[in-house]
Parts: structure tokens; sequence; C-alpha cells
């Protein structure tokens, strides 16, 4: 860890963030928040969901919404006044002073705009340099970030790159103008575990050899291990405890404790249902699909196999749980199970007959996932509009029944989806999967952008749900904190394949190369503590 120079580099004093929301109430995101950051020091951050950690980060960089309102005692970058800075002043000082690497890539790098132009976009904003310069640059900045062929990812557009390329991506671009201040808000959660390895480890080994200052935002404070030289914990929009990883694990704050290692809180829920000998509720017979790309700025297209060959069956109120690194065809299986995609071969039978609407889904990012400017009401009865099989008393009592049961006051139905946390986002997406009465419930990462006792907690939810409706459950992941306690079995994929088929404790075991690789991988990003719990 690097000791932080004398003066801050980042001076925050009183930092408050209040929401007004559609029905013109507020929420208080930030409360009085005080934060020094020194020249080269890393400070992490951790907290519940809703606890303010992505407020603090839009904040910082004076990109929160309309509908917010930012005031400060004092918000001072190398000693300016960032209160007082025309949006001209502001806009030059994001990515050559500060810049912010977010957690969904997908999301904040233009799908319609190849990676080269995206990058060379912010050099020529900040830098005066001819466009053979600017090139040169992009080309360098991708090779430092882990490209062996940068030329080809300049020509390419985000949908043509796996998670952890995008990722990479959004690094360099967030480097090109050499910051002093990076702020990373979750940049591993919706990685594999081997991809998020990989660029942890790149994230190192830049505030190293850039001397950065970094804000590191996670909800596994197991990474900040030996990479922050102070942790953060917030609460409710403000710094409940500062300290080191091990110090904090020491509290006697049991929710502060429990961020740092999560078995203080988190408790042994219902262990998985074994299956029975009955036969199964879904079939995958022989399952491929293929898609045609064509590379940037030619005509000539070439197949990609997402799925070849996939087989197996899920047992009804039993869970399978199904992983693989980025590009191994997890999501792209999870589409064709739930309808969203067509296969090329192979069959999908429920209860021995073709699929028939029993399957529902849940994306791993509910915030992309439900309309923003949707109630609470209408996310949860679309399907049931869709459908067309019950009036709309009836539809109005299934909303409430589905809030209910998930955890949320039906008396915010007509609360907009944007107005609620990540956590009850994620509740909002399960009571609309729940309304349509599914057979299946398909969870495609849902829980992974989430912190440790929130996923526990929503973890708890879906299992008790699982028992009460008697659903098979599809869990696609990377995560391997909470497998052993929701799966029966565990199919490992691999270029489209199935390569593995174990339980959660053979994966320990296992022989095979493909499944010995993810466990090896996860390990180092295991959360601290949760070995007590599985």
């Amino acid at each position: 860890m690097n000791s932080p120079a004398a003066g801050p580099l980042l001076s925050v004093a009183g930092l408050r963030v209040v929401y007004t929301g559609a029905d013109g109430r507020s929420s208080v995101a930030l409360s009085s928040l005080d934060l020094e950051v020194g020249e080269r020091e890393t400070i992490g951050v951790v907290g519940e969901s809703g606890s303010g950690k992505s407020s603090l980060a839009q904040a910082l960089l004076r990109l929160l919404p309309s509908n917010a309102q930012v005031a400060a005692d004092r918000l001072c970058f190398r000693g300016r006044d960032m209160l007082g800075c025309s949006h001209a002043e502001l806009r030059q000082l994001r990515g050559e002073g500060i810049a912010l690497i977010s957690q969904e890539p997908a999301l904040s790098l233009n799908p319609v705009v190849d990676i080269g132009r995206q990058i060379e976009d912010v050099l020529a904003a900040h830098r005066d340099l001819s466009r053979t310069e600017r090139k040169k640059r992009v080309e360098a900045i991708l090779r430092d970030v882990g490209f062996d062929e940068p030329a080809r990812i300049m020509k390419a557009y985000p949908h043509q790159l796996s998670g952890g390329q995008r990722q990479r991506a959004a690094i360099a671009q967030a480097l090109i103008c050499s910051p002093s201040l990076l702020i990373a808000d979750e940049p591993l959660s919706a990685l594999d575990s081997a991809t998020q390895a990989e660029v942890l480890a790149l994230l190192r080994r830049i505030r190293s050899e850039r001397k950065l200052a970094m804000i590191f935002i996670t909800h596994n404070a197991r990474i900040l291990e030996g990479l922050a030289d102070r942790v953060l914990v917030m609460r409710k929009g403000e710094i409940a405890a500062t300290g080191t990883v091990e110090e904090l694990a020491a509290s006697k704050d049991d929710s502060i404790a429990g961020l740092i290692s999560p078995e203080k809180t988190l408790g042994r829920v219902a262990g998985p249902r074994s299956s029975v000998a009955i036969e199964p509720l879904m079939q995958v017979q022989g399952l491929s699909k293929k898609f045609i790309q064509r590379r940037p700025f030619s005509n000539r297209g070439f197949e990609i196999t997402a799925l070849n060959d996939v087989s197996f069956e899920v047992h009804q109120g039993v869970s399978a749980a199904i992983i693989g690194r980025s590009g191994s065809g997890k999501s792209t299986l999870a589409r064709c199970l739930a309808g969203l995609e067509q296969q090329d071969r192979g069959e999908i039978l429920i209860s021995g007959e073709k699929r028939a609407g029993a399957v529902q889904m849940i994306f791993q990012d509910a915030g992309a996932a439900l309309n923003p400017r949707f109630t609470a009401f209408d996310v949860i009865a679309e399907p049931l509009v869709i459908q067309g099989r019950l009036k709309a008393q009836e539809r109005r009592e299934r909303v409430e029944t589905a809030m209910e049961e998930v955890g949320l006051d039906p008396e915010w139905m007509d609360r907009r989806a944007d107005e609620f946390s990540g956590g009850q986002k994620q509740r909002l997406a399960l009571a609309r999967a729940l309304a349509a009465n599914p057979r299946i419930l398909i969870l495609d990462e849902a829980f992974s952008g989430l912190d440790l006792p929130l996923q526990a907690r929503m973890m708890r939810l879906v299992l008790e749900l699982q028992q009460h409706h008697s659903l098979a459950c599809i869990h696609i992941t990377h995560d391997l904190n909470f497998v052993s306690l929701f799966a029966s079995e565990v199919l490992v994929m691999d270029a489209g394949r199935i390569v593995d088929r174990t339980s959660p404790a053979g994966m320990l075991e296992s022989e095979n190369p493909v499944t010995q690789a993810i466990v090896s991988q996860s390990e180092s990003l295991r959360a601290v503590g949760l070995e007590a719990v599985l």
C-alpha cells in the first residue's frame, strides 16, 4: 500500500444529497459526509444497498440526475472549489483530474460507436493533439490495460466484446488523460470470478505504476485487503466507521462487522433440497445456438458457437447452479430457456411438453431491466396485462400479494421504479416474475451487484418462495459464495458446452480443469468469513 502524501488531493466536508421523487417526497441519500483523499491514497468504500455509495461517486463528479439537490460546506479537488465550477470547467475536470469506472460498462459505453473513437473523443476533449497522435495514444493505453490486439479492439463495438473486455476498455477510457484520482464504482461485480481476478490485478498494477489515488467502492471487503489504505463503512448516507479491513471485522457493531465478515450476521439458511426420483420438470435436450457476427468494416460474416449440444434436466422444487467464465454460454442458455432467444437445434420440454410460458427470468441489473418510468404497479402487472387473463381488480390484488411476498410495502405501488434502491428493484423484479405464476425461475446473476448481507437476505427470500410455490430454480452465477446454500447440482460450462456436472461439495474435488480453475480463482475473491456459513 502507498503512504499518502501531506495535504489532501480531494477534500469534502458536509456533503449532502437529497432526491425529490415524482410524488414530491424527499429522500436523503447523503447526510453531512466528510471525506479526504490524499495523493496516491486508496480509500475503500463498503456499505449495504441504499447506503449512498453510488450517490457519493456521482456527487463527487457532479453527475447526479436533475432531481438531486447537492450541497456541501466544502468540495475541493487540489484546492479548487468544485461547487463553484461552471459546466465547462467541470467537463474539463472530469477525465483529466478525476475519472470514473462504472459497474456496468455495457451501459456506460456507447453501443453505436467503436471503442477507439469513444476513447479518442475523451482525449480530444482534453488534449490538443493531431488525430494520428490521438490514435497512437489510444492504441498504447489499450495495450497497457491488457489487449494483445489493440488495433482490432479500436475498431470493435461494445457488443462485440466480452464483459471483461468491455471493462478493460472502460478502464482505458478513464485513464487516457492520466487523471490523479480514479473512482471505481463496483467495477468487478458484473464479471465472472476469473475475470474479476484479472481486472483486480490490472487495477492494482495501474494504481502502482501511475501513482494514482483511488476510491474503490465494493460490496466485497475481501478484495480491499492489501489494496486500500483505509476502508469507510457507509450507513444511511453517513460514514459509520473507518479503519482497516481487520479493524472493521473486529467491530462491536454487528452491522459493520457483518459487512466485513458476513458469517456474523447471515446465519444459516435451509440447505438445498435433493432431487427426487420423479419425472423432471424441465428437460433440455441437445440445445445448440450459433450467432453470425461481422468484423468491423467488413461484410464477411463468421459464426460464433454460443451453445453446443447442451442437455440437462431440473426437477420441481429444486435448484441447479450454472457456472462458467464470461463467454462460456451461460446467459445465452438462460435466454433460450426463457424463450428470449430461439435455439438452432434441440428441445426444451416442461413436463414432457414444449415450453408454454412457464418460465420467468430475473436479470442481473434490475435498474436496466425495469422501465424507470413505470410505477411499481405497472412493472409487476405488465406480464398479467400481456397474458390478458385477469380483470383490473384481480390484477391489483395479485400485485399487492406479490409485493407483500417479496417484502415490499403495497403502499409503494404508485412509486416509480427509479425511486427504489438496488435491492428494492431486485425485489420488484422478483415480484414481477412471481405474479405470472411461473413453474421455473431463472436468475441470471440476479444478486451479484448487491452487498453480501443483502445477497444473503435475497437468497433466503428466494428459497422461502421456492418452497412455498414449489418452484424449480436455475441460478446462472459466477459467484461461488452462496452456491452450497441453494444448489443440488452444479453445471460447469465452457465454450458453449457443459463440461462438468457435480455437487457444490464435489466442486472442490473435481478433476475437471475448468472447474478447478473457477474454484481456485474464486477463492481469492471469497468474502471474509463466509467459510463459516458455507
